[in-house]
């Protein structure tokens, strides 16, 4: 389950992500691989004013920082380095964190446009990130009390350098009140593709493709929108209770999704899931109202059906057919035994009895031919649908990987088809929207099996039909739909 840092953004007033590269210290915006090993952090000096060692927000994002360069996730990073920070303040160090990877190509030229020497080594280029991007994206937080703080982490972790720290933020705070534009704004040069990656802080291959596919205006869209962090989306467990209800019960504000009929979009970040009311009870769990659609691509299944999630991982969506389908059985199948066991755990936590979990690598293993009424695949994808969540996301892949990933996905539907019966159905979906992963997927697994055809549109929810494409299938953009970037197809087998 994806946790959402808490909102804090000021010029982005946007959506909670959390994705890898510029976000980690040491990397260029264009060179999210090879992963540097994380060096080791210095043992910051006891003497340090303002800074304690073991729980202090500013040097636990700092750390993990470090290790996010080495090619841990965020999320697993700020868990393993968290653990002595009372809540406020580990929310405070999973913002800055997250921030600093979400806007880290922008947070470089700015810093980089202040020193002298045009760089920084990655320690304190890590550290004027933190101050740079607590100036310009948390209101909140005192400008003062920025800088102060910011300086107290250069002296407990690279001393000797605290002077130069203090001399950027300051001259950044001061030029502000000279009438300079704020926040600040690269200029503009001869490279449309740089200037957007540079704003907008993503790869320039991936930039390039988003202005190809879609244009340069909305390819800024998009861009901006995958910088909005997003409360989080809860999806009622429909065995125990209504929406209505659901929401007369949580601590803050919530709205329901217009897509999805049991989906609620937190106004706010409002700390631990597992903290609200009714997560104890298995009242609801946490799922993009994207990923949700997986319940009403389904449709009602028959009394006995047979269903497989056939690339489960932690299987939200399975769960989420299971809850709705009591009298269907359900097989989650995934390689990872450990995700398998998280799954049990889920579903026990919310009451379901109709799931059960198969270790079982696809590709390795096809399952037994005709034996399901419905076989759901979920592939692994670039990711570029949940940029906004994991903007780490946006440094892990290359362009390359996309191909690399297309081709698995294609050895993963051929593997999973003939496990449908005839007049069955395979729903395949991923949360990217690139041309390879969805709609050139979808035409080459139909070019590949004639014994499959694109479900018609009368076949989907009706009130997602105005969002098919002319092909029959359906893309979400966060920009469009505000949700989670996804692709979803709907094959009937002859």
């Amino acid at each position: 389950m994806t946790k959402s840092p808490p909102k804090n953004n000021r010029s982005n007033n946007r959506s909670s992500a959390a994705a890898k590269g510029p976000g980690r210290p040491g990397l260029g915006p264009n060179k999210p691989r090879p992963r540097p090993q994380a060096a080791p952090a210095p043992r910051p000096n006891r003497a340090s004013r303002g800074l304690e060692l073991s729980d202090n927000p500013r040097l636990t994002a700092f750390r993990v920082l470090g290790e996010v360069a080495g090619g841990q996730t965020p999320e697993e990073a700020l868990v393993s380095h968290g653990l002595l920070l009372s809540q406020r303040d580990a929310g405070l160090a999973a913002a800055l964190v997250y921030e600093c990877v979400r806007h880290q190509t922008y947070l470089d030229w700015l810093m980089k446009s202040r020193l002298s020497a045009g760089k920084a080594a990655p320690e304190l280029a890590a550290i004027l990130r933190l101050g740079l991007a607590q100036l310009l994206f948390f209101d909140r937080l005192g400008e003062h009390a920025v800088v102060s703080e910011t300086v107290a982490l250069a002296k407990a972790v690279l001393p000797g350098r605290h002077g130069l720290v203090n001399a950027v933020l300051r001259g950044l705070l001061r030029d502000r009140e000279a009438g300079a534009p704020w926040p600040p704004q690269p200029p503009a040069g001869s490279d449309p593709v740089r200037n957007l990656a540079v704003r907008h802080s993503y790869p320039e291959w991936l930039t390039k493709r988003l202005m190809q596919d879609l244009g340069a205006e909305e390819a800024e869209s998009l861009m901006a929108a995958g910088n909005r962090p997003t409360p989080a989306t809860l999806r009622l467990n429909p065995r125990r209770g209504s929406r209505e209800e659901l929401q007369k019960m949580l601590p803050f504000s919530a709205e329901p999704t217009p897509l999805s009929p049991w989906g609620l979009t937190a106004s706010e970040f409002s700390g631990r899931p597992e903290n609200w009311p009714g997560f104890a009870e298995g009242l609801f769990a946490i799922q993009d109202e994207a990923s949700q659609l997986a319940g009403l691509l389904a449709g009602e299944l028959a009394p006995g059906a047979a269903v497989l999630d056939a690339c489960s991982g932690l299987g939200s969506k399975g769960l989420h057919l299971a809850a709705l389908n009591p009298q269907a059985t359900i097989t989650a199948a995934d390689k990872d035994p450990a995700k398998l066991e998280r799954l049990r755990l889920e579903a026990a936590r919310l009451g379901l009895d109709n799931i059960q979990t198969e270790t079982r690598d696809l590709l390795a293993q096809p399952p037994a031919s005709s034996a399901y009424d419905m076989v759901l695949v979920d592939a692994p994808c670039s990711g570029q649908g949940v940029i906004r969540r994991r903007p780490d996301l946006k440094w892990s892949k290359t362009a390359e990987d996309i191909g690399r990933l297309a081709e698995l996905q294609q050895r993963l539907l051929a593997a999973a088809a003939p496990a449908v019966k005839p007049g069955g159905r395979l729903i395949y979906g991923v949360c990217s929207f690139s041309r390879e992963e969805g709609p050139e997927g979808a035409a080459k697994f139909l070019a590949a099996h004639p014994n499959f055809t694109m479900a018609a549109p009368s076949a989907w929810p009706e009130n997602l039909r105005e969002h098919l494409s002319a092909e029959g299938h359906l893309t979400l953009f966060p920009h469009r739909h505000h949700t989670d970037g996804f692709f979803w197809a709907i094959f009937d087998k002859m």
